[in-house]
């Protein structure tokens, strides 16, 4: 996600409040997921064969969606989340959006039921870009690196860092939605066996973004 009016560059990871923070910005607008708009960056890109809001750092600039001055002067943040966390939150959300019921460990190894809409990316059903590595999302250290990485664990307070760096009055805080089969806490969901699953597909969001089960 872009603002010009803010010069902000929002690397939307998927299932970390990207959606509120895109309300967030761009509040005025009525967008729909299926047209694309290269003025925000939000929408299905058919030539580029991606979801514009969840592009990489490095898609934004290989494939000339934003300027090289656009990156070097704008304001560049994320949000991450422990990965079970998400894991978990994903699963329950891709269920409900893509009326799809299979396993968790189907859906984290992107087989049966699943197999399809997390593997073929050249369609407007893609997502498998739910289930890549949050770090892929952007770099720790080099060009691909942001202004500020912020916490959804910590999501307000670290959303206020944001909102006082960019000089932006306006309230927000969110609340996540959670849907009725959602358990209170993630750990509960877990097999042993699962929780190793996880641990093995987003080693490098846990080595390298320190999260523990």
């Amino acid at each position: 996600m872009i603002s010009h009016k803010h010069k902000v560059i929002f690397i939307h990871i998927p299932k970390t409040a990207g959606s509120s923070i895109f309300k967030f910005f761009h509040n005025d607008l009525n967008l729909d997921w299926q047209i694309p708009n290269y003025e925000v960056l939000y929408g299905w890109c058919p030539k580029r064969k991606i979801h514009l809001q969840h592009a990489t750092s490095k898609q934004l600039l290989d494939l000339g969606l934003v300027t090289e001055e656009q990156w070097n002067t704008y304001f560049k943040f994320t949000f991450v989340r422990n990965p079970w966390d998400r894991a978990y939150s994903d699963y329950l959300w891709m269920q409900r959006d893509t009326n799809i019921n299979d396993s968790f460990q189907n859906f984290i190894l992107k087989k049966g039921n699943f197999f399809k809409i997390l593997n073929n990316s050249s369609n407007k059903e893609y997502r498998g870009d739910h289930l890549l590595n949050q770090t892929i999302f952007f770099e720790i250290k080099g060009r691909f690196r942001l202004n500020f990485i912020g916490r959804f664990e910590n999501f307000n307070s670290d959303f206020s860092i944001i909102k006082n760096h960019l000089k932006i009055k306006k309230s927000f805080n969110y609340h996540e939605k959670k849907s009725n089969e959602r358990l209170t806490d993630y750990k509960q969901f877990y097999t042993y066996k699962n929780k190793k699953l996880v641990s093995k597909i987003f080693y490098d969001d846990i080595n390298l973004l320190g999260y523990k089960f």
